[in-house]
Order: structure tokens, then C-alpha cells, then sequence
């Protein structure tokens, strides 16, 4: 028999908290591609690619998304209309993603990015969900084989997604299975032993939990709007 807490996580349609952390973390981000926009219209000289600041910086971004998404799918409903509702929006996000930005940088279009991992994680995970001590340790592996093993059969497009290339593939985001899955996994399994009062603990920032509620919405429109807003800007000091 379920326990109370058990019933009401599974009955809870949000959780303010996770959505205004997810509301933390798609600002970061959106600030961050600011600063990479700047670069790419030349108006600012931010070493994205290289400088460990931005480099550690996007690892942190991705690294909160991942967490926050493992313990929300860890915490979410096991119906399947849920199930169903995620995995499409994500399946249609990712080849949106995927195919407009093949036509705006070509070769170093996103065929893996965030959205992509997600997808696969969603899919990858929801049958062995309920085997938490299991995927815990898969989990760990997965991370330690990460900084461990690096092959270069693995660099071809075909295979890096997985996450064990020797180098790290040419394209505008890549967020492969190793490390990812590993630090998801790990997180979903933890979510079971967050406390309910916890949860109920709220930052009170509504526009954190805004952004969080939507923050999928966000991360597709939010670079075109930068786009516009840098190319407007520029239009008019240089009339």
C-alpha cells in the first residue's frame, strides 16, 4: 500500500520549488547564450569555446537542468498520458532544434543537444524507474566511466552522442549519455528520499516559477528573440 507522501507526489501536478530552481537554471542559461551572441555579432570577445570560466559555467548550467529534470521525473505521476505528453513535446522540440539550426550553422548543427538527451533519458529510463537502487549505481558508473574511457571509434557523429569520444565533436551544444545519463540516473534515485516537508519549501520569486513552468517554451524561443533584439539593435546605431 502506498504511504501518504507517496500518493500526494504522485497526485501533485508541480512542485513550486522544482520549478522555480528550473526557473533559475533556464536564466542562467539564457544569459549565458547572451554573452554567446554577443561574441557571435562580434560585439563582445567572450573565449566561449575555451576559457574555463565559460566552459565550467555551461557545465554547471547543463549539470543543474539534468539534476533538477532527474529528481522532477523522479518525483512525476507514472501514468502514461504524462509519459506520453513529455516524451512528445521533447521528440518535437528536438527536431525543430535540429533541423533549424542545420540551416543557420550547417556541419555544427545540433543533432545532441539538451533537449536530445532529455528525450533519450525519458526512454531509457521510464521502464527501469521504479528500480531505484539499481540505477543508483548505474548511475555512478556511468559518471566514473565518463573520466575514465575515451575511444576514437567513438568520434563519428553516429557514435559520439553516446558520450565516449576521444574529442569532443564540432556542434552548437552537445550533451551526450556519459556523463548526463549517469548524473540523471543518480538523481532520479535520490528524488525518493527527499522529505515532502522539503518540497514544500518555496523561493516566492514568481517569475522563477513562471520561467520554470515553461522553461521548455523558453529554451525554444529564446534565441530568436536574442537574435532580433541583437540585429535591432544594431540596425539602429548604424542609421
Amino acid at each position: 500500500m502506498a504511504s501518504a507522501s507517496n500518493t500526494d507526489r504522485q497526485t501533485q501536478a508541480r512542485i513550486p520549488l522544482i520549478d522555480e530552481l528550473r526557473g533559475v537554471a533556464i536564466t542562467m542559461m539564457v544569459i549565458f547564450h547572451f554573452c554567446y551572441d554577443l561574441t557571435y555579432f562580434h560585439y563582445a570577445h567572450f573565449n566561449m569555446l575555451e576559457n574555463p570560466f565559460w566552459v565550467h559555467w555551461r557545465t554547471v548550467i547543463v549539470a543543474f537542468f539534468v539534476v533538477i529534470s532527474g529528481i522532477s521525473f523522479g518525483l512525476a505521476p507514472d501514468g502514461s498520458s504524462h509519459f506520453i505528453k513529455r516524451v512528445s513535446k521533447l521528440f518535437f522540440s528536438a527536431a525543430i532544434i535540429s533541423i533549424v539550426t542545420y540551416f543557420l550553422f550547417g556541419d555544427r548543427f545540433i543533432y545532441f543537444g539538451v533537449i536530445h538527451f532529455f528525450l533519450i533519458a525519458t526512454l531509457v529510463t521510464k521502464p527501469f524507474k521504479q528500480f531505484k537502487k539499481p540505477l543508483l549505481i548505474i548511475g555512478f558508473l556511468m559518471v566514473v566511466l565518463s573520466f575514465v574511457y575515451h575511444f576514437e571509434f567513438m568520434n563519428p557523429k553516429y557514435l559520439n552522442w553516446i558520450g565516449l569520444a576521444s574529442t569532443k565533436p564540432a556542434t552548437e551544444d552537445y550533451a551526450p549519455l556519459f556523463p548526463w545519463l549517469g548524473y540523471f540516473l543518480i538523481s532520479l534515485s535520490l528524488a525518493a528520499l527527499i522529505k515532502p516537508n522539503i518540497l514544500k519549501f518555496k523561493l516566492n520569486v514568481k517569475v522563477l516559477g513562471f520561467m520554470g513552468r515553461h522553461s521548455l517554451l523558453i529554451y525554444l524561443i529564446h534565441q530568436p528573440i536574442l537574435f532580433i533584439f541583437i540585429l535591432t539593435y544594431k540596425s539602429l546605431i548604424t542609421v
